[in-house]
């Protein structure tokens, strides 16, 4: 799961800014670097039978909100009831949002390109 945002639009300039930045780099390094391991192994999966036919048919999606953008390194420490629904309701609201263009596409077909991972290495 995704908490940090992986682009920012504006550029860190405070000494706190660009330590959260670092933060969410961070934190950021290991989810991709599994993403990039399950495009890795979907390009080389022998996808006659087995394990490789496992990883070569797996499915991929994911679910964004452009929300994630907007908080900063100190919301991680924010454990107050109020956050933590409005968090509850903005992933309800982006998985509706991700069902409602992709629902028919579950149990079909991938709708993350995450093969776009392998070409950023």
């Amino acid at each position: 799961m995704q908490i940090n945002p992986r682009e920012r639009s504006t550029t860190p300039r405070s000494a706190a800014e660009i330590l959260n930045r670092v933060n969410e780099i961070s934190f950021n390094s290991a989810l991709m670097k599994e993403l990039r391991m399950i495009a890795l192994l979907r390009q080389v999966a022998d996808s006659g039978s087995g394990e490789g036919a496992r990883w070569g048919q797996m499915r991929t999606h994911r679910i964004m909100t452009e929300m994630m953008t907007k908080l900063g390194y100190s919301s991680k420490l924010n454990a107050e009831w109020e956050f933590l629904t409005m968090l509850r309701a903005e992933g309800r609201r982006a998985a509706e949002e991700f069902l409602d263009a992709h629902g028919d596409d579950l149990g079909r077909r991938s709708t993350a390109d995450f093969d776009v991972l392998l070409a950023e290495c």
